[in-house]
């Protein structure tokens, strides 16, 4: 592709994007659920806030967007001198981007130990598209972030309680090798990242809705993983893209 159509691209990609005004900070799960978890969609993804006695963030959206995810916060309640821990879902720019800005104000970043080559060198890596259109998406997705050393570096489970939730981080490799998966609520509510996203249009219209994601590294391992949070007893899917989704609408997009 040359310049100018790489260019032309970008610009209507952008434009998708950007269809529609980024949502308000909003309350994601009903409070039935067990746990109040807020979030703050940015230009590319989302980031979530557990609450319990110290907010834990989920993904620390992409770079040069920490002054909009901090204000996003503040409508939430939440200030970033209260929270403590920031769990990074996947060492990719969109969700990754702040972690090293967030680091600085002294929270504890926790990540998968498999993305650590894509976190210390600040790179997105190879994406491994799954349609035509995630192909020329590529233009307008970030390469390149803050490189960041994690906190903590999750090989099989971490317990969030030191955080101030509870809850646990579980490494769940597909998306990409390091991903985790943080389930609260007893295990009823997982938010899972990139392992699938929500809605058309990079989750802008039927934000619910369960779809495959743009890239995995490994699309049959991302379905089984998807599998097994279903076969646990998972209720509510919050996702990096769009969402939240149900159980139902998972198990009748992804469950066979």
């Amino acid at each position: 592709m040359g310049d100018l159509a790489r260019h032309a691209m970008r610009a209507l990609l952008s434009l998708v994007l950007l269809a529609a005004c980024t949502p308000a900070p909003h309350i994601a799960i009903p409070k039935s659920a067990g746990v109040q978890i807020g979030t703050v969609t940015l230009g590319l993804s989302n980031v979530h806030v557990i609450f319990g006695e110290h907010p834990v963030l989920v993904d620390t959206g992409s770079p040069g967007e920490y002054f909009e995810l901090e204000r996003g916060l503040a409508k939430l309640g939440v200030k970033l001198d209260d929270v403590r821990c920031a769990v990074v879902t996947h060492g990719h720019a969109d969700h990754a981007g702040g972690a090293r800005a967030l680091q600085q104000r002294g929270i504890t970043i926790i990540a998968g130990d498999g993305d650590l080559w894509r976190e210390i060198a600040g790179v997105h890596g190879h994406l491994k598209s799954t349609s035509l259109f995630a192909v020329f998406l590529k233009a307008v997705i970030p390469s390149h972030y803050d490189p960041f050393w994690p906190d903590v570096r999750v090989h099989d489970r971490y317990d969030l309680r030191a955080c101030g939730v509870e809850g646990e981080v579980v490494v769940a490799p597909g998306h990409t090798a390091g991903s985790v998966v943080v389930l609260v609520a007893g295990g009823t509510i997982a938010l899972v990242g990139d392992l699938f996203r929500g809605g058309a249009l990079a989750g802008y219209v039927h934000v619910t809705e369960p779809k495959e994601h743009f890239y995995q590294d490994d699309l049959a391992m991302a379905h089984e993983r998807i599998r097994q949070l279903l076969a646990r007893g998972v209720q509510w899917f919050v996702l990096g893209h769009g969402g939240p989704s149900n159980r139902a609408d998972v198990e009748r997009v992804f469950g066979h």
